[in-house]
């Protein structure tokens, strides 16, 4: 490490002191500090690229049809949208259904709608519009969570249905002082903290046998019960194990740190439970209660990876003329071993009945898990659907609670003969397109007979 020292009386100090001072400030952004803003959020940033590229929450098959309606589907699911919202249904779907083809893909934040977003986009930011910018920003930090899902095949003919489908999960929180140092950088006699920075995201697939049967009749009631066994094929999974970092600034020098150790594995294989409970009664009022992930356990075995990252810096100060050798980073990958996940655990609660040629629907979601869409905080979502002719239903829902706050949706579906299309669009934390905070949509097709 060097050092520049002037004295009072040398030639050309003050030009040399100040050419030191510009180097400074210059090289600080330059040589390091970039690094060390981004380097304890680098996982949670890549965790949300595997979000939006890889996780799938629901099983596309079955959730268009639920999406355009709010999500309420529990009691008016049938066929093989049974199989991702209640089994027991299956034991009231009649004839068969073939699924060809559907997309499903979500995305949320926390902090900025979309009216925030176009109201900073490109504009001078100053201090009162930054001060506006953080309290946007929850204390918790900027969390950002997303659901993409594709389905290829599914089979159902009667109670029994046999699907293949994407599975998964994802989100990542970046600490609230992030923001801070980007947009007031770093002051005097100030500690900047990044800890609460974290991410997970994985993709699996799934291979479900689902199965529906009546268990008791008597006075024009019906009681089902059903389950799905599933098979799950891991494909790729990653978490942030440990992550924390600090930035300060005092009269002297600057100094900080920044660590990330991350976990992967390239795949792994267990197997899953859901189970469902469905009442018809004599009165054209359907019910039904779900347990989504009784069991669901895997176990990741290859290619399992440690990476950790790490930053430090030490002695910034202007009389330091080596700022390079003030700064060191490694970045180390090794073997890990094996680990085992589990899929979030939620109950959903439905009724439904047919009023005319109207079909209204409501579910009440309660999660055991915070993790990606599912939330211990209580979900209810209401339902429409109007069966305006045999070949067109348009669909509308609203929702309030759960991890995306108030939600607004819109569907349709769109039969010719035997081949139904169906899609939705969704709000996310916001009613309305401006105000919300996120987005779905979902399109899918089936053959029905």
């Amino acid at each position: 490490m060097m050092s520049c020292n002037t004295t009072p009386g040398a030639s050309g100090a003050p030009a040399k002191e100040n050419a030191m001072m510009n180097r400074f400030h210059h090289e600080r952004a330059d040589t390091g500090w970039d690094q060390l803003r981004l380097g304890v959020a680098l996982a949670a940033l890549i965790v949300s690229l595997l979000m939006l590229l890889l996780a799938g929450g629901a099983r596309a098959q079955g959730v268009v049809r639920a999406w355009g309606m709010g999500g309420a589907s529990t009691a008016a699911c049938r066929g093989l949208e049974a199989v991702a919202y209640n089994p027991a249904n299956l034991a009231f779907s009649e004839g068969m259904t073939v699924g060809l083809a559907a997309a499903a893909a979500d995305i949320r934040n926390n902090a900025f709608s979309l009216d925030r977003y176009n109201e900073i986009t490109g504009q001078y930011l100053d201090s009162a519009d930054k001060a506006q910018l953080l309290s946007d920003i929850p204390e918790s930090g900027m969390k950002l969570d997303a659901d993409v899902s594709a389905s290829a095949l599914g089979f159902q003919s009667g109670s029994f249905a046999i699907s293949f489908s994407g599975l998964g999960a994802g989100q990542g929180n970046l600490d609230k002082d992030y923001f801070d140092l980007i947009l007031n950088g770093n002051q005097l006699d100030q500690t900047i903290d990044f800890s609460n920075t974290w991410g997970e995201g994985y993709a699996v697939g799934s291979a479900a046998v689902s199965y529906g049967m009546v268990v008791r009749r008597g006075a024009g009631a019906q009681l089902s019960v059903g389950a799905n066994a599933r098979y799950l094929q891991g494909i790729y999974e990653m978490h942030v194990a440990e992550a924390y970092g600090s930035l300060s600034t005092s009269i002297s020098e600057i100094a900080g740190e920044a660590y990330v150790a991350t976990e992967s594995a390239q795949g792994g294989q267990g197997y899953g439970l859901d189970l469902g409970v469905a009442l018809q009664t004599a009165g054209g009022w359907h019910f039904g209660l779900a347990l989504d992930n009784v069991v669901a356990t895997i176990n990741w075995d290859r290619d399992v990876e440690r990476r950790e990252m790490r930053l430090d810096a030490a002695d910034i100060n202007l009389m330091n003329s080596d700022l390079d050798a003030a700064v060191s980073n490694a970045d180390t990958t090794f073997a890990g071993t094996g680990y085992t996940t589990t899929l979030p655990r939620r109950a959903r609660l439905g009724a439904a009945r047919q009023f005319g040629s109207f079909l209204l629907a409501a579910d009440y979601v309660q999660g055991f898990d915070d993790r990606g869409v599912t939330s211990t905080s209580p979900l209810v979502s209401t339902g429409m659907e109007w069966h305006v002719s045999s070949f067109f239903q348009p669909r509308l829902g609203l929702s309030t609670g759960g991890a995306r706050g108030n939600s607004a949706s819109a569907g349709v579906g769109i039969k010719a003969g035997p081949w139904r299309i169906d899609a939705a669009a969704v709000t996310r934390s916001g009613l309305s397109a401006g105000e919300s905070k996120g987005v779905g949509v979902a399109l899918g097709s089936v053959l029905e007979f």
